[in-house]
């Protein structure tokens, strides 16, 4: 009699884990699609070249900042008469505040009327608080798997980020070492990848900010 009484009880919980178990499974395939997995593995500077992509993909205009002293701002994009100042952050953590007063910072510099943080992971509370606060959009690892995943089917962006992680992997091979050439000065990833992108100024060799003046 118990037994009887008790099994929509048992049926109940065993559709309760079997909808856990089906929701685990589509999501693991959804992320799978969107590319988000080769997204971690990326270095700030490809990330920020396949946000270049997938905004233009998005019906965007693109423009991209200077490598040095860009004041927070990596991206500009552009559409339907509102200009946009991007920050990128591939992170492994949750994206803090710091990301939040930069973007704002470089709005008025680069004369833009928005600002948005898009990252692959995160944000901490108080940085999603001071977003709120001063109208940053924020695009954490939900919304750009959702972005990715509306627009792969269509486009061809996956050709475009094979591309970007080929040139990058080229880049790399050029020279591994991130000191000046000329004083020894560690520079920034972001510096190095400059100075081999454009091999006709630098000869292929990384010089700090202040010796680059002279090339």
């Amino acid at each position: 009699m118990g037994l009887k009484i008790l099994w929509p009880l048992w049926l109940l919980i065993f559709a309760t884990v079997l909808i856990k178990i089906l929701f685990h499974l589509w999501e693991l395939r959804r992320l799978s699609k969107s590319g988000i997995k080769e997204i971690d593995q990326m270095d700030g500077l490809t990330f920020e070249k396949y946000l270049q992509s997938l905004f233009r993909n998005l019906g965007y205009r693109v423009e991209r900042t200077a490598y040095i002293g860009d004041y927070g701002a990596d991206l500009i994009v552009s559409k339907d008469g509102i200009r946009t100042v991007v920050q990128a952050k591939r992170y492994s953590g949750k994206v803090n505040i710091k990301a939040i007063q930069e973007v704002v910072a470089s709005k008025a510099k680069y004369h833009c009327t928005e600002a948005m943080v898009v990252t692959n992971s995160y944000f901490t509370k108080p940085a999603i608080e001071l977003a709120k606060a001063n109208g940053v959009k924020l695009w954490d690892r939900d919304k750009l798997v959702n972005a990715l995943l509306s627009i792969k089917k269509d486009t061809g962006l996956n050709d475009e980020i094979n591309e970007i992680a080929v040139s990058e992997e080229q880049l790399a091979d050029m020279d591994d070492n991130n000191a000046c050439a000329i004083c020894g000065k560690s520079v920034s990833e972001k510096v190095k990848q400059y100075c081999l992108s454009n091999p006709q100024r630098f000869g292929g060799k990384i010089y700090c900010y202040e010796h680059q003046k002279n090339k």
